[in-house]
This record gives C-alpha cells, sequence and structure tokens, in this order.
C-alpha cells in the first residue's frame, strides 16, 4: 500500500503570514491537528496546535491568545515529508521515530499534494483486520516456517470459504507467530477442527 491511498489529498493549507488565530479557528472547525503552511506554491512550514497552545498568555483572568502572532513565527520549519509513492510503512516508521503526529507528502517534483496523520494510519490498520466487515475472526500461533500461510489458505479453500482479512504479528515466543484470520462465515466449526489437523494451534474464534 501507498502513502497515495491513505493520505488525504489536496489538504487545507494557510500562508506564513496568517494569524495564528485564524490558524487556530481552521483548526477548531475542520478538526486539524497540523496545518502546512504554503507561500507561493512552496512548503515552507508545518504548523501544531501544540504550536499554538504555547502562544496562550495565563493570567489572574485565565488564559487569552496572543492574537498578533503570525505562523511563521511558530511554525516547525524542519519538517519530516515523504513521497506520495513511499509505501505506508515508511510513513509508519517517521511517525513513530520522530513522534510526530502527521507528515507533509510530496510529489516527485517536491510539490505539496496531501497530509497523511496517525489517524490515517489507524483507518488502514483497520481495515487491513476487517473490522468493518462481518465475518468470524479465527486468531491462531502457528509455527514461522515456509509454507504455513499457504497451508491455511489452503484449508480454508477447501471448506469453500474466503479469507476477508489476515495479519501477521510477532507472538513473543520463538520461532511462532501470531495471525489472525477474518473469514466470510459464521458456521466454522469444520473448518475449525481442519486447521487444527493441519497442525495450526487454533487459540480463539469470534463472530464480529
Amino acid at each position: 500500500m501507498y502513502v497515495s491511498n491513505r493520505m488525504t489529498s489536496n489538504p487545507v493549507t494557510v500562508t506564513s503570514k496568517t494569524s495564528v488565530r485564524k490558524v487556530l479557528d481552521i483548526m477548531q472547525s475542520k478538526r486539524f491537528s497540523n496545518i502546512p503552511v504554503v507561500d507561493h506554491g512552496e512548503m515552507v512550514g508545518l504548523i501544531a496546535k501544540e504550536d499554538i497552545i504555547n502562544q496562550y498568555f495565563c493570567g489572574e483572568k485565565g488564559c487569552t491568545l496572543v492574537d498578533d502572532t503570525l505562523v511563521e513565527e511558530i511554525m516547525t520549519k524542519h519538517f519530516i515529508t515523504v513521497k506520495k509513492i513511499d509505501y505506508i510503512e515508511k510513513a509508519v516508521s517517521l511517525l513513530k521515530e520522530k513522534d510526530v503526529s502527521a507528515l507533509p507528502v510530496l510529489d516527485a517534483d517536491d510539490k505539496l499534494v496531501g497530509i497523511i496523520t496517525r489517524s490515517d494510519i489507524f483507518e488502514a490498520f483497520s481495515d487491513a483486520m476487517g473490522t468493518d466487515n462481518k465475518g468470524t475472526r479465527i486468531y491462531m500461533v502457528v509455527p514461522d516456517f515456509i509454507g504455513q500461510l499457504a497451508k491455511m489458505a489452503n484449508v480454508v479453500r477447501s471448506n469453500g470459504i474466503s479469507i476477508e482479512a489476515l495479519s501477521v504479528f510477532d507472538s513473543g515466543i520463538i520461532n511462532t507467530k501470531q495471525v489472525i484470520m477474518k473469514v466470510n462465515a459464521k458456521e466454522v466449526d469444520q473448518l475449525v477442527a481442519d486447521l487444527k489437523s493441519a497442525g495450526l494451534d487454533v487459540r480463539d474464534v469470534g463472530y464480529l
């Protein structure tokens, strides 16, 4: 999966001369936490809600925003980006490594074409797990050997059932993997029995 498959295209932008008050209004109305800063067609920064929070002045009468602050004064100028043709795994790695909540997305000419956020990654993960599809989830711990997934797929096919989603995770046990498989069937007793007969350790079954 590419970044372009999950990014928000043509994101809302502001200029470096936009007031912080206006940016906050946009963030609140659109429920954004980050907005790219673009001057004359070139991305020059990224402004985050955290940057704006730091512009509040708190006194005896409470906290008020310093209204005359401009975006250029507080925006992040050394921002991390990804390309639209990058694999989504790269975006996940950067979001985690750099501890940021969003990444601007550039095209081959380094022009801003989108933004990808932690929420977008969560939605991609949800889709990979088949969360929105009705079916039965089968949780297994399988040997980390060649051919195990093929064996599993053959058992499912022999039962006349289709796989809706398949996810593989580290089990924390040497030479094994956790596999979560979602199939498009409710009655799976025979399938589960066949999986066990094939040497697959079925730990949990539930209809979702």
